[in-house]
């Protein structure tokens, strides 16, 4: 018999638990407008779960894909209308290489999208771990997106490479997705507690007025 205390165990454990999130994360995105509640839900769960080993995964995620499934609806709609805006924008204009106003809209399409990952990146995180109001939310995303370059940088690198592995290697979207969410929360929580004041335990906090 195992002892299910070993660090065998736990890292097996881990692992089993990362499958069911990652299978559920890929599930719950088919629709595309729900990706928001299901990247919502894996951040909170890979808290609340994989770092603080506090209940269990399916109904950790199911519980918080219901909870925001309301709000990031909105949220994710916009999103994809602003990637699709910048990326015809940025295709259209890469098209005429001797116009420097062209080039000059195919810069700020560029960044434009790196900052639409950015605040996506942060805004489902900050969903799924705390109860924010709309004007918190908006306040924290603009702290969050030009504030910490650094930080910023190095999420945007780990969701790229996550990216990147998905696409060439489609089996590892079993274990990637929440992977790149664990990973991230290392980046993302200390950065958070910077601008939120909230107890490491609680891994729900309601923070609005």
């Amino acid at each position: 018999m195992f002892n299910q205390e070993s660090t065998l165990v736990t890292i097996l454990n881990k692992a089993a638990d990362m499958v069911i999130l990652s299978v559920l994360w890929c599930v719950c995105s088919l629709p595309v407008l729900t990706i928001g509640a299901a990247s919502a839900a894996l951040y909170h769960t890979s808290i609340r779960v994989l770092r603080q080993n506090r209940g269990y995964a399916f109904a950790a995620f199911r519980d918080s894909f219901k909870e925001n499934l309301k709000q990031t609806i909105p949220f994710t709609a916009l999103l994809l209308f602003l990637y699709a805006l910048f990326g015809v924008t940025g295709y259209v204009c890469w098209q005429r290489p001797d116009s420097m106003i062209a080039g000059m809209y195919v810069f700020f399409s560029l960044f434009s999208i790196l900052v639409c990952l950015t605040v996506q990146i942060h805004g489902f995180a900050l969903m799924g771990r705390f109860h924010l109001s709309r004007q918190e939310l908006f306040t924290l995303l603009v702290r969050l997106a030009f504030g910490h370059p650094v930080k910023n940088f190095l999420l945007l690198c780990l969701f790229l490479f996550a990216v990147e592995l998905s696409i060439y290697y489609p089996p590892l979207l079993f274990i990637v997705p929440a992977g790149f969410f664990f990973l991230s929360s290392y980046l993302q929580e200390p950065v958070f507690k910077k601008h939120i004041n909230y107890q490491e335990e609680d891994p729900l906090e309601d923070l609005s007025e």
